[in-house]
């Protein structure tokens, strides 16, 4: 395990500032300029810590998050900022590329920064280390990344989760297939699962072997690969033996379009469709060079930009005008959502105080406004998991991930069974 990062510069975003961020040594945080306000003005500023991975493989995600945080603070600070306690919120950066970079970032948000409240950590390991910290110094967590049930498990008072967890994966994507099939009229029973030995993978399959049976699905054969896989052969001849209505998958990029490519090259493909689990399967990149193998794909994931709810096309735009043409995925659209989340539990809260701000998150019930073109409602349970996060189902269709489950927010009709890639 990599040792801690030991540089971090403070960054603050305002909704005049229109200089870009630069990552700072080694990334450990991101300095931004500030236009001069007076010392009453800041004094009332509200500091909120926000984890990325700055570094690292995952880095390129973790400036998309940014891209979306400093976008929702400008927003919100240029409508009066948290009018109750008469300040903007101020976001300190820091660096969550591992479990210890993160706790070291929470230290010293909490200590030297004197934050308000945190946001982060972008991966499950990262996150459930970091929370105990926050926890301990009663300073509350919004989680809008980490998908691990374990995160709202445990107790935690301080602890709010606005993301499915792993395990609705096999819930929400057998619903979703059994009610594709019931229109079609074509009985769904039996699944395989293909999925990448690393952790995504490894929980995407713990989370179908425990909640398969109960949707009355059988798992036929839960077929693990490896990293970096040079070929697929000897799983798509196991998955023609094993012969199931519907394969569900987890991977890399990389891997997927391996994958799509050698299904074609050795004519398998299930009876009904392949489903894939989370945003590797979405990634333009992979949509891009699977190309016509990538047509009639299905996908669950949290959030696609042609979602049916209000304001979430026009959201997308102004963020792909801001990124260059990069949409509001990969974390970037629940982050966004959470500092709408977190501006309503200050501006009910009055006060920066922790223990007042983790009352009114408690307390949230947000049916209007920014954060609904991801949620419908946002409320949390006694354990502080948001009961109406949900992953929903899409189908590439004409090079495109469109909505087509559940029928509430579907954009388009799924095509079912799915013919085999062309």
């Amino acid at each position: 395990m990599r040792k801690p990062k030991q540089s971090a510069v403070r960054s603050v975003s305002t909704p005049n500032s229109t200089r870009r961020a630069t990552v700072a040594g080694m990334g450990a945080a991101i300095a931004a300029a500030t236009l001069p306000i007076s010392a009453s003005a800041q004094s009332k500023d509200i500091k909120v810590g926000f984890l990325l991975p700055l570094t690292g493989a995952f880095a390129e995600a973790g400036q998309l998050i940014k891209s979306a945080v400093d976008m929702a603070v400008e927003e919100i600070n240029k409508a009066g900022g948290i009018k109750s306690i008469g300040g903007r919120i101020v976001p300190v950066y820091g660096n969550s590329s591992s479990p210890d970079e993160a706790n070291t970032e929470t230290n010293r948000m909490i200590s030297t920064e004197k934050v308000s409240a945190i946001v982060g950590a972008y991966s499950s390991g990262a996150t459930i280390s970091s929370t105990v910290i926050a926890e301990r110094a009663s300073i509350p967590y919004l989680v809008p990344n980490a998908l691990a049930d374990e995160i709202t498990e445990r107790g935690l008072k301080f602890v709010f989760k606005t993301v499915p967890h792993f395990s609705q994966f096999a819930i929400n994507g057998a619903q979703m297939v059994k009610d594709l099939s019931a229109k079609a009229k074509r009985p769904v029973k039996t699944v395989s699962l293909v999925r990448e030995n690393n952790f995504f993978g490894n929980v995407v399959g713990k989370a179908f072997s425990a909640h398969l049976g109960k949707a009355g699905l059988e798992l036929v054969k839960d077929n693990i690969f490896p990293t970096n896989p040079t070929s697929f052969e000897d799983i798509i001849v196991a998955l023609k033996g094993q012969n199931p209505d519907v394969v569900f998958a987890a991977g890399e990029p990389s891997s997927i379009t391996l994958l799509f490519q050698q299904l074609k090259e050795l004519k398998y493909w299930p009876k009904l469709g392949w489903v894939g689990c989370g945003g590797g399967y979405t990634n333009p990149t992979v949509v891009q060079n699977l190309g016509s193998l990538a047509e009639g794909m299905l996908v669950i994931n949290d959030w696609f930009p042609d979602i049916n709810r209000p304001g979430s096309k026009e959201l997308n735009e102004r963020f792909k005008k801001r990124t260059g043409g990069k949409d509001l995925l990969g974390n970037a659209n629940t982050t966004y959502a959470a500092v709408y989340i977190l501006a309503d539990a200050l501006q009910r809260a009055g006060s920066p105080d922790g223990a007042k701000i983790r009352d009114a998150l408690a307390t949230t019930r947000i049916t209007s406004g920014p954060a609904t073109f991801m949620y419908e409602q946002v409320t949390f349970d006694a354990k502080g998991m948001m009961p109406n996060s949900l992953l929903i189902g899409a189908q590439v269709q004409k090079g495109g991930a469109r909505v087509v489950w559940p029928n509430s927010l579907k954009v388009a009709e799924g095509v079912w069974p799915v013919p085999a890639p062309r």
